[in-house]
């Protein structure tokens, strides 16, 4: 029988939504609010991976709280269902594939001149701090708190709100629409939509975030620790990509039937 969906609970959805977009920002706020109490705003200045990680911290603290004030555990409230154990593979094939994929795509688009040179520029220098920082540290940040939490907001709490109340594919755009809005440049903006919605379309097929965090870590590792990507593997990405996208998809047609 098909779900049916009422405006009311598709608009309450979208609040409760936007609450915990709205929270993961106080966080980040707070985090440099307390931080910059007790050093100099130069040294601040050069703390923003170490501010990334204690932020992601504080986030999964009070995230718990709130599964443990709804009576719901983390486990259940996060969607850390699990899966079967092949799909974490796919999960990293596809993450590795689609960040090749995305690089030789924007790198096309950048050498036709649809995207302005200053995106380009606002983009490199919006990342020059992870760029610069240590291994230990984007190891970290870059690929293991920020895709943890990140996939437990956008995909766990946000996603997972909005395909109870609303058609899966509008609830899968919305949520990441947000993704890509929390990215901030406007190139960031563009592939982080995009990502947002490869991985809110595994978490919707295995009704699990799992898929998802693995998929975003392996992207985050790909792009921190690889450089100067061979052309023909970046264009072998892309049928690879589409592979494990049908593969996961016959597997849960040979499940209906």
């Amino acid at each position: 029988m098909e779900k049916k969906f009422t405006p009311r609970g598709a608009g309450l959805a979208i609040i409760l939504s936007l609450v915990f977009f709205a929270l993961y920002f106080i966080f980040q706020v707070l985090s440099v609010f307390i931080v910059s109490l007790f050093v100099s705003g130069e040294l601040l200045e050069q703390m923003s991976v170490q501010l990334s990680i204690i932020s992601d911290c504080v986030s999964v603290l009070v995230f718990a709280l709130i599964f443990r004030l709804a009576s719901l555990s983390f486990t259940e409230g996060a969607h850390l269902n699990k899966i079967p154990p092949r799909f974490y593979i796919n999960s990293v094939i596809m993450g590795v594939a689609t960040s090749f994929a995305v690089a030789l795509v924007l790198g096309l688009i950048v050498l036709t001149g649809i995207i302005p040179d200053s995106w380009v520029s606002i983009q490199n220098n919006a990342y020059s701090d992870v760029n610069a920082a240590s291994p230990v540290l984007k190891l970290l940040s870059v690929v293991l708190m920020g895709p943890f939490v990140e996939e437990l907001l956008f995909r766990g709490l946000i996603l997972g709100t909005l395909k109870e109340n609303m058609h899966p594919w509008l609830a899968i755009f919305l949520s990441a629409l947000l993704f890509g809005i929390v990215h901030a440049t406007p190139i960031g903006i563009i592939y982080a939509t995009f990502l947002g919605i490869l991985m809110g379309w595994l978490f919707v097929r295995f009704n699990s975030v799992l898929p998802a965090i693995v998929f975003h870590i392996a992207y985050n590792c790909t792009v921190a620790y690889s450089e100067n990507t061979p052309l023909l593997v970046a264009i072998l990405a892309i049928p690879v990509l589409i592979f494990e996208i049908i593969d996961i998809n016959r597997y849960f047609r040979g499940k209906q039937k």
